[in-house]
């Protein structure tokens, strides 16, 4: 089984007021294309995937675009909350989106509340 693991993309990230969306948006059509082409059976992006707890209208749209990419790969997506990410705000949907292999982990409670199978 291979993974494909990502931390701290930080979208929506601005450098002395220099916007780096163009420049995330490069770098997660990157990661796109690396699962693709290894065949990857799941990507985990384990946490702070914004770089502020209410992120921007553009920053939400990027990583709706990057979802959506890797969603399309046929492929499970596992997410997990950052210090810089909402819980609440990034685990919106969190139920339907699980039915398309998309999992969010947003608020963690002390104890894993499901286990998911892999095929292998």
């Amino acid at each position: 089984m291979k993974f494909l693991h990502c931390a701290d993309l930080h979208i929506g990230k601005r450098l002395n007021e220099f916007n780096l969306l163009e420049d995330q948006k490069y770098i997660l059509k990157q990661i796109s294309e690396i699962a693709a082409e290894e065949a990857v059976d799941a990507v985990l992006i384990a946490g702070d995937v914004y770089d502020k707890t209410q992120p921007s209208a553009e920053a939400v749209a990027v990583l709706d675009e990057f979802l959506t990419g890797l969603a399309a790969l046929d492929l499970d997506i596992f997410v997990i909350a950052g210090n810089h990410d909402s819980p609440e705000r990034l685990s919106f949907g969190s139920r339907l989106l699980e039915k398309n292999r998309l999992h969010i982990q947003g608020a963690f409670n002390g104890r894993l509340a499901k286990h998911i199978y892999l095929p292998e």
